[in-house]
């Protein structure tokens, strides 16, 4: 996992795009983040530092955007999501389609974390499944070491 590596909206610096629009896509590769890096080492150090690293550049971004302070910007725009959430930032307003609401930016800490353990190579950790796999298992070794026996 690379840190240096920013959300693609923070890097180019579009300062005309919509918050909205901005915060509705960085949760969504954050959510994809959370779902590829659940299995990996040392899972909720990193998910902590990414959440810092997305908290100050989405800050700086709306500083820059805005051309306010950037303590000004937290004391409006930094909120618990829920009761018993973590202080983020939640921007209210209207994004580019026309819907009209809260959205808060999304924390990686509070994703699904998993041990990963090899398993039979039928089975993908990444893909959650409900139902059981059937797979065809060719006995021919089986089959041919009764057959010399014989």
């Amino acid at each position: 996992m690379q840190l240096e590596r920013e959300p693609s909206e923070l890097r180019a610096a579009n300062y005309g795009m919509n918050r909205m629009d901005l915060m509705e896509s960085l949760n969504r590769q954050l959510a994809g983040w959370a779902a590829f890096y659940q299995f990996t080492d040392f899972t909720a150090t990193m998910f902590r530092k990414l959440d810092r690293a997305v908290f100050w550049k989405f800050g700086y971004w709306l500083a820059r955007r805005y051309r306010r302070g950037f303590r000004s910007l937290m004391r409006e725009y930094i909120r618990a999501p829920e009761p018993g959430q973590t202080k983020t930032w939640v921007l209210h307003g209207q994004n580019s389609r026309g819907w009209y609401g809260a959205v808060a930016l999304r924390r990686l800490v509070t994703s699904r974390k998993g041990q990963f353990r090899w398993r039979s190579p039928s089975e993908n950790p990444y893909i959650l499944r409900d139902e059981k796999r059937s797979t065809i298992e060719s006995r021919h070794a089986d089959v041919a070491f009764a057959m010399s026996n014989a």
